[in-house]
């Protein structure tokens, strides 16, 4: 049971929550120095225009799916304008009716979601756009674990409309992925539901041990997946950071 919650804990919570810090740090040392380059809010808007959107859209949607009521969205704002009105680039605003006990659990929890909505929504886009992708270009990373010989043939058999699809989509990779952060507003709301997911978590780990459920198949593929996303997110972060030294 120990087992379970600890792995509950370090392999699905903590991975989301360091991904969010990394890259959030990554994309304001990014931010910084953009913003001291005359083109600096063009390439920012360039990599925001899909990022942005979904970083809103996953706080919303979870919004929804907790019952809670939208008041005021705004999923995109150029950089220039957020920056010099004092705002942020996006913003939903919600609240919850608790008229219950229920309502209050099922608020409190969903505040936990909400806060980290960007992280779980942005990576199930990225997923659900690679299953679209032509078959040369989705298994291109089963050949880079083959060895430069195979990489390099397989790089050889991509046609010309491959290429365009794989620079599409490494695009909206780095565009979600560097939106995924947890801004201090996002950590906050997320820390109110966290204490509710905690006793999930326990009641979870205490029921598997009595129904022998195994759950480590379910979470090491998750933890897998979050390794995944926090590998690209920390990459495009850091691929940011050097263009804006250029």
């Amino acid at each position: 049971m120990i087992t379970c919650f600890v792995q509950l804990n370090l392999k699905l919570l903590f991975v989301l929550i360091l991904l969010g810090f990394i890259i959030g740090k990554s994309r304001h040392s990014a931010i910084q120095n953009f913003s001291n380059k005359k083109c600096g809010y063009f390439i920012m808007d360039f990599f925001n225009l899909i990022g942005i959107p979904v970083h809103e859209l996953g706080h919303l949607l979870f919004g929804l799916f907790f019952g809670y009521h939208i008041d005021q969205v705004c999923l995109y704002r150029t950089t220039k304008k957020a920056i010099h009105s004092g705002g942020t680039l996006g913003f939903v605003k919600m609240h919850h009716e608790n008229h219950s006990f229920l309502q209050k659990l099922q608020g409190d929890l969903g505040q936990f979601f909400i806060g980290i909505g960007p992280l779980l929504f942005g990576s199930a886009v990225i997923y659900i756009i690679s299953r679209f992708l032509p078959e040369n270009i989705r298994t291109l990373p089963f050949s880079f674990q083959k060895g430069w010989a195979i990489s390099l043939k397989a790089l050889q058999q991509l046609r010309a409309s491959d290429i365009i699809f794989l620079f599409v989509f490494l695009y909206i990779i780095m565009g979600i992925s560097l939106n995924m952060e947890l801004s201090r507003q996002d950590m906050h709301l997320a820390c109110k539901g966290l204490i509710l997911l905690e006793v999930i978590f326990l009641i979870l780990s205490g029921l598997s041990v009595l129904f022998h459920w195994n759950l480590q198949y379910s979470i090491d593929i998750l933890f897998r997946w979050n390794l995944l996303i926090s590998s690209i997110g920390t990459i495009s972060a850091l691929i940011a950071n050097l263009i804006s030294l250029i």
